[in-house]
């Protein structure tokens, strides 16, 4: 599809047919019909308050066009600054139209050449990237048997000029972005709430049960996959296991604030951001243009992580081939083993918050379970929590009772905090490569692992690679060798699939709860057939 481009007068009639113009153009790009509809209403209404502000009948320019996997909507019109998404509500729902803003829920206003601008980034297919790569693992297949029969000398000379330059390209280009992006994912979600007394006031409750929730399962997963592929004990200079922890704290904290970005230290950058991200948060309004340059240069570097993931299929297969080409390949004969670890870890996770519902909101297992299936699936063939978010929202508020208010502001949230699923996926894959390659550990390597694992798996960002980027952080902090990157990916690949399910179906869970704790929930609504 074309871009498309269309000027139009914002009155009444003008609003009507931007409206279907909208329509029509979402369609041809085979937008799901139920994002359609909200995307249409939500233009409609926000265009209808565009005119019946200011000067009379503004002219706004309409355009549509696609932008590498996504499609971006952009309405520019003209008249004095005015911001229609801007909603008199209270400072949490602020932080939730954020969240909304980068997964292409809700338009984001900005004032741009002297004219008023709404952009509309709306995700394309998910997991085109994850098909792609498993399209690339079977050619790397292909082509690892069919090289066997190539001169030693030729095979040798294509590895070592060809695939281990482009593998230590792409991993020199994503590490040049990763540290910068998990510093401003936790500012920009530190800024995002608004204000210190919308926090202490909302948000705290369902903040600190999604953070502390992650942190649990996180704990429990390290407890089980420290039997499960266990690590020669360590040994750290000769000091005891306390002063090992100290260490491992009070190492935290850096010397300067560039060295943690040269070393990559993950646990370094996490300490920064976060001491930058309260400072913002209690200075308020007094800091709001350094806020808005952090939420900027946030997208800026998320965009970039996602062009240059466009680059990750060709890695897998320069990466796969190698192995295969190499002693090494029979690793994969190994893989049946975390992956199923993973499956019957997260169908326990599955169980234990389904039984926790049962139980406590007195709803028949029989009835809960078909009512969160269809979502369920979605994660399971897409891996996108965001081309499941529609289909969220709906069962929240209709088949499980759930208030529309808190559903709308709990759902984004959560997308983000609740990483415990996700978490699941980072802690296997990152003990299983340090078994395999025979690593030493102590205790504090184990703790090192259950936090930053953690902290990842909430701020893992919302595009294609994200994972990726998040396991090059562990195999950078837990020194883990370069080689081992392909047996990640692999994993990841497969696991992904699967962990974004179990996350999806868990949030439904969650958000249940905390709904009922609230009072927010219609009983009858969730127990109904």
């Amino acid at each position: 599809m074309k871009a498309q481009k269309k000027t139009i007068c914002l009155n009444r009639k003008g609003v009507d047919e931007a409206s279907e113009c909208i329509q029509n153009w979402l369609q041809e790009a085979g937008i799901r019909h139920t994002d359609i509809v909200r995307i249409r209403l939500t233009m409609e209404e926000l265009l209808l308050d565009v005119s019946e502000n200011g000067e009379d009948d503004p002219e706004a320019e309409l355009r549509f066009e696609k932008w590498l996997n996504d499609w971006k909507l952009s309405i520019r019109y003209n008249g004095t600054r005015f911001d229609p998404t801007e909603k008199k509500e209270n400072e949490l729902q602020e932080w939730t139209a954020q969240l909304l803003s980068r997964t292409g829920f809700l338009p984001i206003w900005r004032w741009r050449s002297q004219r008023n601008e709404l952009l509309l980034r709306i995700p394309g297919k998910a997991g085109w990237t994850k098909y792609m790569m498993l399209y690339f693992v079977a050619a790397a297949v292909v082509a690892g048997l069919l090289g066997r029969f190539l001169p030693d000398t030729v095979r040798i000379g294509i590895a070592e000029y060809g695939l281990s330059f482009l593998t230590k390209g792409f991993l020199d280009l994503l590490n040049t972005f990763i540290g910068i992006m998990i510093f401003l994912s936790i500012v920009t979600g530190i800024c995002g709430i608004g204000s210190a007394a919308a926090f202490e006031r909302i948000g705290k409750l369902m903040v600190s049960r999604f953070v502390a929730i992650t942190f649990l399962i996180c704990a429990a997963l390290v407890l089980c996959v420290s039997r499960l592929f266990p690590l020669d004990p360590g040994t750290a200079g000769g000091g005891s296991t306390l002063y090992v922890i100290l260490e491992m704290i009070f190492g935290i904290i850096p010397s300067n604030p560039i060295e943690p970005f040269l070393n990559g230290n993950t646990l370094q950058i996490v300490f920064l951001a976060a001491i930058v991200g309260i400072s913002l948060l209690l200075t308020g309004s007094q800091t709001e243009s350094i806020r808005n340059l952090f939420f900027q240069a946030g997208i800026v570097v998320t965009r970039c992580i996602a062009m240059i993931c466009i680059l990750l299929p060709l890695y897998v297969f320069c990466t796969l081939l190698n192995q295969f080409w190499s002693s090494t390949a029979a690793v994969f004969l190994t893989l049946w083993k975390p992956l199923l670890f993973v499956v019957v870890s997260g169908l326990v996770l599955m169980l234990v918050y389904a039984a926790a519902v049962c139980r406590k909101l007195k709803v028949k297992a029989s009835v809960l379970i078909p009512k969160l299936m269809p979502d369920f699936l979605i994660g399971l063939t897409t891996a996108s929590t965001v081309a499941a978010f529609s289909l969220s929202m709906e069962i929240n508020e209709k088949k499980l009772g759930i208030d529309p208010a808190f559903s709308r502001t709990a759902i984004p949230i959560g997308n983000i905090l609740a990483g415990g699923a996700l978490s699941l996926l980072y802690v296997t894959i990152g003990a299983f490569v340090a078994h395999y390659y025979d690593m030493t550990a102590d205790i504090s390597w184990w703790i090192s692992l259950w936090f930053v694992c953690s902290l990842l798996s909430m701020a893992t960002p919302p595009v294609a690679g994200g994972v990726i980027s998040g396991l090059t952080i562990i195999m950078t902090q837990f020194r883990i060798p370069g080689e081992g990157m392909v047996i990640c990916l692999t994993l990841a690949i497969i696991m992904d699939f699967l962990t974004t399910a179990v996350r999806i179906f868990i949030l439904h869970c969650e958000v249940a709860l905390q709904a009922d704790r609230l009072e927010l929930l219609d009983h009858d609504i969730l127990r109904a057939v």
